[in-house]
C-alpha cells in the first residue's frame, strides 16, 4: 500500500517539475515570460540560476508537505489534519493550473 505522505511529496515534486519543465520551455522556444516577479529576473538574466532556485523550492515544498503529514499522524487534532489537506490541496490544484497555463502558451 502507497503511503500517503509519499504519494503527496510525489505529487507535488512531479507537478513542480512540469512546471520547470514547461516554463524552461516556454521562455527558451516560445517567447513566453515568466510571470512571477521574484523569478522573471532571473529568467532573463541565468536561466541555471532560476532552475537551482525553481527545483531546490519545489523539492523543499514537497518536503514540507512530507513532515507535515509525518507530525499530523502523530498529532490527533481534526483541525490541523483538516488544514493540512486543504493546504496540500490548494497548492497541488493550483500548480496543475500553472502547468495547464504553460503548456497552452507552448502548444
Amino acid at each position: 500500500m502507497i503511503k500517503k505522505d509519499l504519494l503527496f511529496l510525489s505529487a507535488l515534486i512531479l507537478v513542480g517539475v512540469s512546471d520547470w519543465l514547461t516554463t524552461v520551455l516556454g521562455v527558451t522556444f516560445c517567447g513566453a515570460s515568466e510571470t512571477n516577479p521574484l523569478m522573471a529576473g532571473l529568467v532573463g538574466s541565468n536561466m541555471v540560476a532560476f532552475s537551482v532556485v525553481k527545483l531546490f523550492a519545489v523539492v523543499a515544498t514537497g518536503f514540507a508537505f512530507y513532515k507535515a503529514v509525518g507530525i499530523s499522524v502523530n498529532l490527533n487534532w481534526m483541525p490541523a489534519k483538516r488544514f493540512l489537506d486543504v493546504s496540500y490541496l490548494a497548492t497541488f490544484l493550483l500548480l496543475t493550473g500553472v502547468v495547464v497555463n504553460n503548456v497552452s502558451v507552448i502548444l
